[in-house]
C-alpha cells in the first residue's frame, strides 16, 4: 500500500512539473512572438511605404539586401560583414 502511494506522489510531482515546464515555454513562445512569414524586403517594403523610412535609407537597405549571402551559405559575409 505504502509502495503504491509514493507512486502516485512521484507521478503527482511529474505532472506539476511537466505541468510548469509547459507554462513557461508556452509563455516564452508568446513573450518573443511566433514570428511571421514575411521577408526582409516586405518588412523594408512595407516600412517604406508607411514613411517610416526614407528613400535614402530604403535604397541603402534595400541594396544590402541584395548583396547579402544567399541561404545556402555559398559566397559572400552578406550583412555581417567583417
Amino acid at each position: 500500500m505504502m509502495g503504491s502511494m509514493g507512486l502516485m506522489m512521484l507521478f503527482a510531482l511529474f505532472a506539476l512539473f511537466a505541468l510548469i515546464a509547459a507554462a513557461v515555454y508556452v509563455g516564452v513562445r508568446l513573450a518573443r512572438g511566433t514570428g511571421s512569414d514575411e521577408s526582409a524586403r516586405s518588412v523594408l517594403d512595407r516600412r517604406f511605404a508607411a514613411g517610416e523610412l526614407s528613400a535614402e535609407e530604403y535604397y541603402e537597405r534595400e541594396s544590402a539586401l541584395r548583396s547579402a549571402a544567399p541561404a545556402s551559405g555559398k559566397g559572400g559575409r552578406g550583412l555581417a560583414g567583417g
